[in-house]
């Protein structure tokens, strides 16, 4: 299913810009703007039936920079294509039961208790956007994007449970435990290193250069390497970006 929308989204975009090829008649200017903004971000547990009850995250801002190209092709279309380097910081807590995780002598434990992690992923992003004029100074934008995760950190600090290799005991412990079993554990090896998915944006034109700009973007993929197990749950990228270009030409 997922990997169907997102060729539907690929499709129009190509269809998009072969109907620029069929349009005469009209100038047409490649503009050029660098793009600055916050990301405010992170990743949402998926199924949500699986969130663990009391989970939290809070989400950190962070800059970030881009350079994009935008050509119009039809009307009140245009297309733009994009680079940008960001960063998404957030911090998550909640409650676990039976997590799994490796302490590094090939055995595997068991954890429930309290967690509280850090997570943080630098990548380069590449999107692709549709661009809807809906009058002189706004615009609703649409696309899809890629993006290369350069570096990713998942750290854990897990306090007042019990570690156990017998699942049957973390799965019926009394929680929470005071001062309970300690663990810090990792999963940054299990990150991935790509993302994909859609977003969906607002544009207004504060100047005859400068734009201001929202969006809202949705990955389609874990931010985990498929063969990964330890959370029982998948976690997908969600954000929220807000940001101004300028165009210099």
């Amino acid at each position: 299913m997922k990997i169907r929308i997102f060729r539907i989204f690929i499709f129009f975009s190509f269809v998009l810009i072969l109907s620029s090829l069929k349009t005469t008649g009209q100038e047409r200017k490649i503009e050029i703007y660098p793009a600055i903004g916050a990301d405010l971000g992170g990743a949402v547990p998926f199924p949500f039936s699986d969130i663990p009850d009391g989970a939290g995250g809070t989400p950190a801002p962070y800059v970030f920079l881009g350079l994009g190209a935008e050509y119009p092709i039809k009307e009140n279309w245009k297309i733009a294509a994009e680079v940008n380097y960001r960063v998404i910081s957030f911090t998550a807590d909640a409650r676990v039961i039976s997590q799994r995780y490796y302490p590094g002598d090939g055995s595997v434990m068991y954890f429930s208790g309290d967690t509280y992690t850090d997570i943080e992923l630098r990548m380069v992003e590449f999107p692709l956007i549709g661009i809807y004029q809906l009058r002189d100074s706004r615009a609703v934008l649409f696309g899809i994007y890629y993006s290369i995760i350069l570096e990713g950190t998942f750290n854990t600090d897990a306090r007042h449970g019990v570690i156990n290799a017998d699942k049957n005991i973390t799965d019926n412990a009394i929680l929470p435990q005071d001062p309970g079993a300690n663990v810090d554990y990792s999963f940054s090896e299990d990150l991935d290193n790509y993302d994909y998915g859609v977003l969906l944006g607002y544009r207004y034109k504060l100047s005859e250069k400068m734009n201001l700009f929202g969006r809202i973007q949705v990955g389609f993929k874990s931010i985990f390497k498929p063969d990964f197990e330890n959370i029982d749950y998948e976690m997908y990228q969600i954000r929220l970006n807000i940001g101004a270009s300028y165009r210099i030409f």
